[in-house]
């Protein structure tokens, strides 16, 4: 747990910078855990979740493609989405314009498993609200606009 000083001058501070961006790494953590124990899944290795989640935002990708825009080999992208195909959460589809080339989509079970993991999270959320004075709970939700801001941070 980190004990919160926020600097109370108009500017932010380096100390401050830092802080946000340890919250911030340990909530992500903190979120991924917590919903796929309360989901009841198997943890996901860090490399699977990003090819997923690449994949959901860019449906239809190649492997390279995907390689690329995470700055990773291709061979190493290939062994993660070979896993992923093979578990049922990734389908190689062939593409129409080059029967040569395979498209990767995200399948029903990948799709289940993140509403699953999204609804958790939405619970734990809620009971935490919920245990906070009205007061706190309201200056967090005044906050969401901010919070979706590091979720703009540039991926390259």
């Amino acid at each position: 747990m980190y004990t919160v000083v926020v600097s109370k001058s108009p500017r932010v501070v380096d100390d401050d910078v830092q802080l946000l961006a340890q919250t911030a790494r340990s909530l992500v953590w903190a979120l991924r855990r917590f919903g796929e124990r309360e989901a009841g899944l198997a943890s996901i290795p860090n490399s699977e979740i990003e090819v997923l989640r690449t994949v959901a935002e860019r449906p239809g990708s190649t492997v390279s493609e995907v390689a690329r825009f995470l700055g990773l080999q291709s061979s190493n992208v290939s062994t993660t989405v070979r896993s992923l195909v093979d578990r049922g959460l990734l389908e190689r589809r062939a593409d129409p314009g080059d029967r040569r080339s395979h498209r990767l989509h995200r399948t029903a079970l990948a799709e289940r498993d993140n509403r699953m993991i999204d609804e958790m999270w939405v619970r734990g959320v809620r009971s935490l609200l919920e245990g906070m004075s009205p007061a706190d709970a309201a200056k967090l939700a005044e906050a969401i606009p901010l919070l979706a801001r590091l979720g703009t941070m540039p991926d390259n």
